[in-house]
């Protein structure tokens, strides 16, 4: 990120904290973000979201001089959680970065909650117990003739779900005589053929007799060489992969079979992988949200995966036992400050945001850089999941370039932001024969004059420096002088005397 250098400014903005109300399930709710821009020319900000639930139309936003932008701010929840995260904005300034925190609640509907904020283990427990509660078991003959029937009968038509063919038929005796039958997608031999397992038509689809038959009892997973294969899908090595239109439903069924009962013989373990892959690739379309609803309507229980997918980003893991993993991860704002075109050596303060977008609180105690002219508290700071933390790097230009990196260290996390700064631009340079003056805010440099005698004269013929010069080059504190003209003189060394005038703002 390349800095322009402006004097005396900043960018700034009206609240550091967006509060959003409740909001349902993929609705909508706004929030305005007012960033003020105090320099006498436009400024871009870039501003970054830690959370996709969080968003803006336009990461980057044109500030005019001295004006503010109203910059909406979305909030547009997929869990029915407590939000906490952080926004960045990054100004193309010697500012640096301003965090703002967002906060917000979202909601599921009624049905389930009873799940708000809660994930792994705990997650999977409370939606055993909601779908559970006031389930009607229809008996594996009324589960055939409800799906026959009404749930997966789609004007007189029923489809088989691994093939895609089409029959026409209403009823048990018209599935036989159509080779038809019910597949159930966790093996009814695996739990005994129990019920309610047996009838419970969340896993339960119609399917042609050969393609059941083909199944059997194998888990799912990718064919790489089939034995067999009819409308997409495919069986062999061990294996059986539906059809792509089948794949989502397919893992939400398994899914919500382990969640309902239990994991039987272990038989998701070696499949939630691909399962989970499938389920992401394949989200319920408006015909598994259909069906989802026809079950609800008979059996008086939902599919939680089909309402709701991201139920499956709160728990780890179906098959065993879900806790979450730790994660250590702090990130900053910029990845490296980066200044050019400095026109003033006053000292400035730029803001560098550290975000955790971790799961970890991480407490940092270790301190680096080598650059005295870069200056930072190196006092202890801890940032919590979702937090951020703002360190003030104040940086006094200097004539020549800054090359250094800040080093921060927790027990986890190691963090290196290079800081590269062009040296200070003169003002003016003069230069005749082999002296060169040149002027800087509060320095004069007259290099070029090894050996000789260095004269400074105000516009009356005052002395007002004098120093016999061995080294390159020298340099005169301008900072006590007043404004006006000057003239530096320079004699002896391997130089003809010579003088030239400067003019001092």
């Amino acid at each position: 990120m390349l800095l322009p250098f402006f004097s005396f400014s900043q960018i700034t903005i009206s609240n550091g904290t967006l509060t959003f109300p409740k909001t349902e399930y993929n609705q909508v709710a706004d929030q305005l973000l007012n960033i003020v821009n105090d320099y006498d020319v436009a400024v871009n900000v870039t501003i970054r979201s830690h959370n996709k639930d969080f968003y803006v139309d336009d990461s980057i936003v044109e500030v005019k001089a001295n004006s503010r932008s109203a910059v909406t701010v979305h909030f547009k929840p997929t869990h029915n959680i407590t939000y906490n995260s952080e926004i960045v904005v990054v100004s193309a300034t010697k500012t640096g970065s301003i965090a703002v925190d967002v906060r917000g609640v979202g909601q599921y509907s009624a049905y389930y909650s009873s799940t708000f904020d809660l994930s792994e283990e705990d997650l999977k427990k409370e939606l055993k117990t909601i779908v559970s509660s006031g389930y009607k078991n229809l008996g594996y003959t009324g589960a055939r003739d409800a799906m026959y029937g009404s749930i997966d009968n789609k004007s007189g038509k029923v489809e088989c779900v691994y093939t895609g063919r089409q029959a026409t038929f209403n009823s048990r005796s018209g599935a036989n005589s159509n080779s038809f039958n019910c597949e159930h997608t966790w093996p009814q031999s695996l739990f005994n053929k129990n019920e309610p397992e047996r009838a419970d038509i969340h896993h339960l689809f119609p399917t042609d007799v050969n393609s059941n038959s083909r199944r059997g009892s194998y888990p799912f997973g990718v064919v790489s060489s089939a034995s067999w294969s009819e409308g997409g899908s495919k069986q062999g090595g061990g294996k059986f992969e539906p059809r792509d239109a089948h794949k989502g439903d397919c893992a939400r069924a398994m899914f919500y079979f382990a969640i309902r009962y239990q994991n039987y013989s272990s038989f998701l373990n070696s499949q939630e992988n691909i399962l989970r892959t499938w389920a992401t690739a394949h989200p319920p379309t408006q015909l598994s949200i259909d069906r989802n609803n026809a079950i609800f309507s008979y059996q008086k229980n939902r599919n939680p995966f089909t309402d709701y997918p991201e139920f499956m980003e709160r728990i780890t893991s179906i098959s065993s036992n879900s806790s979450a993993s730790t994660l250590h991860a702090v990130v900053s704002s910029v990845p490296a400050i980066t200044i050019s075109s400095l026109s003033t050596a006053a000292q400035f303060d730029y803001n560098l945001v550290l975000t955790n977008t971790g799961n970890q609180r991480e407490l940092f105690t270790g301190f680096g850089n080598g650059d005295a002219n870069v200056t930072f508290p190196k006092t202890a700071f801890e940032i919590a999941p979702g937090e951020s933390h703002t360190l003030k790097v104040s940086i006094t230009p200097s004539k020549t370039a800054i090359n250094d990196e800040i080093q921060l260290t927790s027990s986890d996390v190691t963090l290196k932001i290079p800081v590269m700064i062009t040296g200070l631009s003169a003002i003016k340079e003069i230069s005749r024969s082999k002296m060169v003056v040149s002027l800087y805010p509060e320095v004069l440099r007259v290099s070029g004059v090894a050996g000789s005698a260095l004269t400074l004269y105000d516009s009356k013929g005052k002395i007002v420096y004098f120093n016999e010069i061995q080294s390159d080059f020298t340099e005169i504190e301008t900072s006590s002088l007043a404004s006006g003209l000057y003239f530096v003189e320079a004699i002896g060394g391997s130089l003809v005397p010579q003088v030239q005038k400067v003019l001092i703002p």
